[in-house]
């Protein structure tokens, strides 16, 4: 299952030729992650993952391509391995030639993945990577954090571990020191070489039954030492067993002593511990105070350059303010001309519709007019359209009459 959350704490530098393949998985990457760094190449890798660096930003994880050009994946793994022998480092390749995977490997590749690559399963496999890198770490910190205070409790506590048989197979320096024996005086000797005569059997079998039912024993003890001095200690011992294996059970003793010169040494060497606790915080708060100190000064590391291209814009910004306001008072001419222009148009324009009415109105009279004497020349067209008729009437009959006369002055003509 995909962690987001945890994906969004990881800083990646991918390596890629192909732009296709570089924009498209880039886009995704961009989704998941913290921060992307971005190369086209193995050179241009090798340039960013030195500047990560030196401006003190850590990557987490490397993917890279194997085959490019200026300088290939197999190249780059080996730069990046001379600086960082431990960051995890992911190859995807078209190829499966044999030879660069070997020698992918001699420089300690993490994996590698065949293109077309399976989206989800690289960032699985980045997941799980970067997580088991978070806890080898946790571990190495934890180590050394134990081995440190391990270090305080050597200097203030008698510390020793003896087999099941009661043999002791460690000692450390301040347990020679007390009990005034050389190392190889004691190895492979009883635990009981330094018990005091005074001390009563019974004890020390009430002891080996509490430390046989793998309970932890603790109680106060009188010993003496190789020279014959006694002393006290607050006395822990605790069985150890390795995979529960009860035949290779070793028990491990946390002495104290209580004489009061060793007790103003304890906490004389207590308070050591605890200045050492209290300097180590303190000095991680500074460090971590530092750190914001160095983050906001990297913003400001180019102010300079800023501060000089703001005093640039500043007299651009004033020649273009001065412009502007001379724009702006000639604008404030042009809309005072603008507005009287409007008010002769508008005057203008009630003379025209003033004008346009009356001159509507003329021509409503004269449509009227037309219409009428319209009517009067239908009316005279049909009158003399009737006159024609009966002028056509008499010229018929006067012809008539004519040829009547003519007839009659034949007649008379041939009478006489």
């Amino acid at each position: 299952m995909i962690n987001v959350e945890f994906l969004k704490t990881l800083t990646l530098l991918y390596v890629e030729d192909d732009d296709q393949v570089r924009e498209k998985f880039v886009l995704i990457l961009k989704k998941l992650f913290g921060k992307i760094f971005v190369a086209h190449d193995g050179l241009e890798g090798l340039q960013k993952f030195k500047q990560s660096r030196n401006d003190k930003e850590h990557i987490d994880l490397i993917i890279s391509d194997i085959s490019m050009p200026n300088m290939d994946g197999v190249e780059l793994l080996s730069h990046i391995r001379k600086i960082d022998g431990s960051i995890p480092f992911i190859f995807t390749t078209a190829y499966t030639n044999t030879e660069f995977l070997l020698t992918s490997i001699e420089e300690g590749v993490t994996d590698y993945f065949v293109k077309p690559v399976d989206t989800k399963e690289i960032i699985k496999k980045v997941q799980k990577t970067c997580e088991l890198r978070n806890k080898k770490n946790e571990v190495e910190h934890y180590q050394n954090e134990a081995n440190k205070y391990l270090d305080v409790v050597n200097k203030v506590a008698i510390v020793s571990i003896f087999d099941k048989n009661g043999n002791f197979i460690y000692v450390n320096d301040f347990f020679i020191e007390v009990s005034q024996y050389e190392e190889k005086e004691l190895i492979g000797k009883s635990f009981q070489i330094i018990s005091h005569p005074d001390m009563p059997k019974e004890i020390f079998k009430k002891q080996w039954e509490y430390l046989e039912e793998g309970k932890n024993w603790k109680g106060k003890l009188k010993h003496l030492s190789k020279e014959g001095e006694t002393f006290y200690t607050h006395t822990t011992i605790m069985p150890m067993n390795y995979n529960n294996d009860k035949m290779d059970t070793k028990y491990i003793s946390i002495r104290f002593l209580t004489t009061k010169e060793e007790n103003e040494k304890r906490e004389f060497r207590r308070k050591v511990l605890y200045s050492l606790q209290e300097t180590k915080r303190i000095n991680q708060a500074a460090d971590d105070k530092i750190n914001v100190l160095i983050n906001k000064i990297s913003k400001y590391k180019n102010f300079d350059k800023i501060e000089s291209k703001l005093e640039l814009q500043k007299e651009i910004s004033t020649k273009y303010y001065a412009k502007i306001k001379d724009l702006e008072t000639k604008i404030v001419d042009v809309q005072k001309n603008h507005e009287k222009l409007m008010v002769a148009a508008n005057k203008e324009i009630r003379n025209i519709l003033s004008i346009a009415t009356e001159t509507k109105n003329s021509k409503e009279t004269a449509n009227q007019s037309a219409i009428h004497a319209k009517d009067e020349i239908k009316i005279r067209e049909e009158l003399i359209k009737k006159l024609k008729a009966q002028v056509d009437q008499q010229s018929k009959k006067i012809k008539d009459l004519k040829d009547v006369v003519a007839h009659r002055e034949n007649q008379l003509e041939i009478t006489a």
